[in-house]
């Protein structure tokens, strides 16, 4: 990293742009720092001026962060570029990313730490892909050069005569070999030129072998030059023979490929870096997956235990909408994971025995809720004369068919969805299956269909904002039916419905040992923790709160260790049944952890452990499992699994244990409009800073609110989006939750139903909320 860097922040909003100035001010980086405030600006300083990183926002008033970075990018442009994301933007966060920025940070995390890791994280990349891409143009070049030279070649020639001996050498030869071209040459002086034994017995075996058969031989040997110049020559030889047969002659060509040989060891180093780029991306969207999966795990659980708590039906509708936009997220976060690997090509297929028709059945019943709550009849019919046992991978089949039908069912708004299974051919050992998918939904324009299976696209842009989603599951949809050996088809007409189709080849397999995809876990009250002490190993304090909340409903105590040193000392202390792992922590990790205690604690290694993990991924799986644990759960988790799997974990351990109905829930307690913990943490210890923001807040946000109600009555969506997402950083550093939950309300509305009423009456909302901010942080004194 430069001694000074020279960063440019391109920001429309002050109070961030502020904000990340000065975290890099006490992030220990020493940088100059110019800030702007539109694309415009942004644009020609970044012509007249050289930066080593640039922070951009997405939103601002003359463009968004995604147009204006590809635009920089496709200026040749290739200054590392954070994104600034506002909390809730992973999906525009994976674009940018996708698009060429060198990391991206959300606006929660515009703290000194999280800045100066993303500053170096941004850097080192940075400088990975300028030494990749340099390496690769320098091979480029060297392979052109190549190219030239073996158009222009001198190749060395000689020439034994086996009758006297008599040999001849070109002037080439000498040339290759270093020497004057004066001096005395012969067999001998030719083989005083190697200095590997072997090479020098190879060269030797081929002069016979070329005498005994006629044959021309081509081998490769290394020399040492008479410069002392170590060189690799390609060699050809053959014999020729006299008129009676016999051989008399013995030709030869040399040619020097030292250069090649180099070529062939920098491309090798070239590949690995290629590789080494690869493993790069898939640890950052593995480590994307982590980090946004870990407080999903807070999310979606902490609304479960909300749901089963005494709500009215507002209270429920907001609890099923935070458990739905949750689930989403999820399916975009796998999507992506699902994408990555198929691009790494580290895809992996199963050959189990299965039921075709369980398997169709179980996407059936996945889906009957989403068909009940828009009105669709969702059908399906399987040929009963098909083949229902079959060897293959019936989680990636079950995968394909509920991208396709959950695809139907989105885009249809009424009359039916139907999934029908014919078998094609049906051999001794293979049946061929054809599944289609049909619907009378809004269709595709002809000249729209191909492209609807390409990475993060969709049939239009209108289809995008009404429908959401990535664009990913039909790209995915379509390379797990071609890795199986398959082709996705489409027809379709507008306004009338689609039909999506493919064929795939299963093995047949024997009646009766068909597996199938399991639909439903067995409920199991929790009184058999009663007398089980359990300990915890986690360290975020979200998902250390929703455990000792989970438990708590289960009416039982557990301990908590914040790492894993910590956790060692508890272990040591007590006698824990079983323990609940969380993988990646600081200090001591998961892996670590559990190694040390199956290795160094004695009696107690043997304690069951389960992993609670945050990697979803079979390679992290097969990781906890060789590195000693008993099982393996991956977040945001079912709370009914957690049950079975501490059940089943401990009945191996202790016997069958006993059962009791489950526990009442707890209330959930209220927080106050404004909550000052974070700007708190972030401020460090500033009151200066505090004071500051908390008076540009106050001084600012009547009149953006005096706006944001003025183009709501005049329905500038627009401008509309543009200062409501502007507002929203602001609103999250103050901690004002309702006024965030607004917020998103709004964006959301402004996304699915621009002009409806709903929108508009949650602006008026958000206004009431942050009049009351306003008047709840003019009353504080001390903060």
């Amino acid at each position: 990293m430069a001694l000074v860097l020279k960063i440019l922040i391109i920001d429309d909003d002050k109070i961030d742009s502020i904000t990340i100035s000065r975290s890099i001010s006490k992030s220990g980086i020493i940088a100059e720092v110019d800030s702007v405030f539109s694309a415009d600006e942004g644009i020609e300083k970044i012509k007249s001026l050289k930066y080593d990183l640039i922070f951009l926002d997405y939103m601002m008033p003359d463009t968004d962060g995604i147009s204006f970075l590809k635009k920089i990018r496709e200026s040749g442009i290739e200054t590392p570029i954070i994104f600034v994301t506002s909390q809730g933007d992973e999906k525009i966060a994976s674009q940018a990313i996708l698009s060429g920025a060198s990391d991206y940070i959300p606006k929660t995390l515009l703290t000194p730490d999280g800045v100066s890791q993303s500053i170096r994280n941004a850097i080192n990349l940075h400088d990975s892909i300028k030494l990749r891409k340099d390496t690769e143009f320098a091979l480029k070049v060297n392979a052109n050069r190549l190219l030239e030279a073996q158009k222009l070649a001198k190749i060395g020639s000689w020439e034994i005569n086996l009758s006297n001996n008599e040999s001849y050498f070109s002037d080439e030869f000498f040339t290759i070999f270093e020497v004057e071209n004066q001096a005395i040459a012969s067999v001998d002086f030719f083989k005083s030129f190697f200095t590997d034994a072997e090479d020098l017995a190879l060269y030797e075996s081929n002069l016979d072998h070329v005498k005994n058969t006629n044959a021309e031989v081509q081998f490769q040997h290394s020399i040492t030059s008479k410069k002392g110049t170590l060189k690799y020559i390609n060699v050809f030889i053959k014999c020729l023979n006299d008129e009676n047969g016999k051989p008399y002659k013995i030709l030869g060509t040399i040619q020097d490929i030292s250069e090649q040989k180099r070529t062939e060891a920098e491309l090798t180093k070239a590949k690995d870096l290629a590789e080494k780029a690869v493993v790069i991306k898939e640890q950052f969207l593995t480590n994307m997956s982590h980090e946004i999966r870990t407080p999903m795990n807070g999310i979606i659980g902490f609304a479960r235990i909300l749901e089963s708590t005494n709500l009215d039906n507002d209270q429920k509708q907001s609890v099923e909408a935070i458990k739905k936009a949750s689930h989403n997220l999820m399916f975009i976060i796998n999507d992506i994971l699902d994408f990555s690997k198929i691009e790494a090509d580290k895809m992996t297929f199963e050959a189990v025995n299965f039921s075709l028709s369980k398997t169709v059945n179980y996407v059936i019943e996945l889906l009957c809720p989403n068909a009940k709550e828009k009105k669709i009849k969702l059908l399906y019919d399987i040929d009963p004369n098909i083949n229902d046992n079959l060897n293959g991978d019936p989680t990636k089949l079950a995968q394909i068919l509920v991208n396709l039908v959950g695809n139907a069912l989105k885009f249809t708004e009424k009359g039916y969805v139907e999934m029908v299974v014919t078998e094609l051919l049906e051999t001794e050992s293979d049946s061929l299956i054809k599944f289609s998918v049909i619907d009378t939904g809004i269709g595709i324009p002809k000249d729209r269909i191909d492209s609807i299976f390409e990475s993060f696209n969709q049939a239009s842009n209108e289809t995008t904002r009404k429908y959401g989603g990535t664009g990913l599951g039909l790209t995915i949809t379509r390379k797990l039916v071609e890795l199986q050996g398959g082709k996705i088809t489409v027809e379709s007409v507008v306004s009338k419905g689609s039909e999506f189709s493919f064929s795939l080849k299963y093995k047949n397999a024997q009646k009766g040992t068909a597996n199938h995809i399991k639909l439903k876990n067995t409920a199991i009250a929790p009184d058999f923790l009663k007398d089980i002490k359990i300990l915890l190993v986690e360290d975020n304090e979200l998902n250390q709160l929703l455990a000792m909340k989970v438990f708590g409903k289960w009416d039982k105590e557990i301990d908590i260790a914040a790492n894993g040193k910590i956790a060692i000392e508890k272990i040591t202390n007590n006698d824990y049944d079983i323990i609940l792992m969380d993988i990646q922590m600081p200090e001591m990790d998961g892996n670590e952890l559990t190694r040390f205690i199956r290795t160094k604690m004695g009696e107690k290694s043997t304690i069951p452990i389960i992993a609670l993990t945050a990697h979803a991924t079979v390679e992290e799986e097969k990781r906890c499992l060789q590195n000693g644990m008993n099982d393996y759960l991956s977040k945001p988790y079912d709370f009914n699994v957690l049950l079975e799997k501490l059940y089943l974990n401990l009945t191996k351990n202790k016997g069958n244990l006993k059962l009791s109905p489950e526990l009442a829930t707890k209330e959930m307690t209220i927080e106050k409009l404004v909550n000052f913990k974070y700007l708190k943490e972030f401020a460090d210890g500033d009151d200066t800073f505090i004071k500051n923001m908390v008076a540009v807040f106050l001084e600012k946000t009547p009149e953006t609110m005096a706006l944001i109600l003025e183009l709501n009555k005049n329905d500038d969506i627009k401008t509309l989006k543009e200062e409501i997402h502007k507002l929203k950083s602001s609103i999250s550093l103050l901690g004002v939750i309702k006024a965030s939950e607004s917020i998103n309300s709004i964006e959301k509305e402004l996304e699915i139903n621009p002009l409806g009423l709903k929108r508009k009456e949650e602006v008026v909302y958000l206004n009431e909320i942050c009049q009351l901010a306003i008047k709840e942080l003019e009353l504080v004194e001390e903060y």
